[in-house]
Parts: C-alpha cells; sequence; structure tokens
C-alpha cells in the first residue's frame, strides 16, 4: 500500500498538526525550566515540516523532501554545536530518523526520476510506511523525551523475566 497524491496533503497535515502539538507541549512543560533544549527541538522540527509544506526549494517533491530534512539535520547540528541544544534521546533519535527518512526519498527519487519505474512495486509501501512511521516516532519522542515508545515496554518485560528467577 504506498500513499496516494491526494492522501499525502492528509498526511502531510496531520504531520504537522503532531508537531503543533509536540512543540505546545513542550512550550508548556519547560516554561519554567532551565533545560529548555526539548523546546528548541520541537520549535525546529515544527518549523522545518510547516515551511517544507510550503516553500518549494526544487522542483522534485522527493528532491525537496530529502533537502529538507538534510537542512533540519545541520540546524539541528549547528545548534549543539553551539550548546543551544542538548544531545539527548530525542535528538539522537530526531537526527537518525531524519536521516532514514531523506534515505528513503531519495531511494524513491532515483527510482521514479532516474529510472522511470511507474509500476507500483514493494518499495513504494516500505517508503509509504517508514517514512510516515518514522514522523509519527518523532512526534512521540518530542512529547516523551525517549527514543522510542517501544524500548520501556521491553525494559519493563526484562524485569519481569529477572523476577521470576
Amino acid at each position: 500500500m504506498h500513499v496516494t497524491e491526494p492522501l499525502m496533503v492528509y498526511v502531510q497535515a496531520f504531520t504537522q498538526w503532531g508537531f503543533l502539538m509536540a512543540f505546545l507541549y513542550r512550550l508548556a512543560s519547560t516554561i519554567n525550566k532551565e533545560n529548555k533544549s526539548t523546546f528548541y527541538l520541537s520549535a525546529l522540527m515544527l518549523c522545518s515540516y510547516v515551511s517544507s509544506g510550503y516553500i518549494n526549494l526544487l522542483e522534485s517533491l522527493y528532491l525537496n523532501s530529502a533537502l529538507y530534512d538534510f537542512f533540519t539535520i545541520l540546524a539541528l547540528l549547528t545548534l549543539q554545536y553551539f550548546k543551544v541544544l542538548q544531545r539527548s534521546t530525542a535528538f539522537y533519535f530526531i537526527i537518525f530518523a531524519l536521516t532514514t527518512n531523506a534515505v528513503l526519498t531519495l531511494i524513491l527519487h532515483y527510482d521514479l526520476y532516474v529510472l522511470y519505474n511507474y509500476e507500483p512495486w514493494w518499495y513504494w509501501s516500505v517508503y509509504s510506511i517508514g517514512v510516515n512511521m518514522f514522523d509519527v516516532l518523532m512526534i512521540l519522542s518530542l512529547v516523551f523525551n525517549k527514543n522510542t515508545i517501544f524500548k520501556r515496554g521491553v525494559t519493563l518485560n526484562f524485569k519481569k523475566l529477572k523476577n521470576i528467577e
């Protein structure tokens, strides 16, 4: 199952809404705290995803998306270098997820615009599910400041196994 172009508009709106909610949650939760790193991280992600929906730097949709991912990674690393952002689990996961999204997008661009393959195949489904899954996981990592939601469940299962012995 790949995401068609009309459905992509709704998926993009949902993703932008998710980053807006993560930003607002981080704004409210870090208002009286000294460490505002996750707030700045969520603000940068919100700006990146909203601007990528309205400002096209390149003609190709997929190259444009990959370019925004690389610019966002560059901005994250620059802000971290100047100590605006602190390294956290959310920071590392977002770098990983943006890199994965960019690579998946570049492979799809190569398939469509270099190889001229317009027949749906399994990679289109991998791309559609993978990119959207990583977007949702990035939103959740900003809210919970964890790398994945599943990590806690796995840790709890290991604790239960230790108690059985």
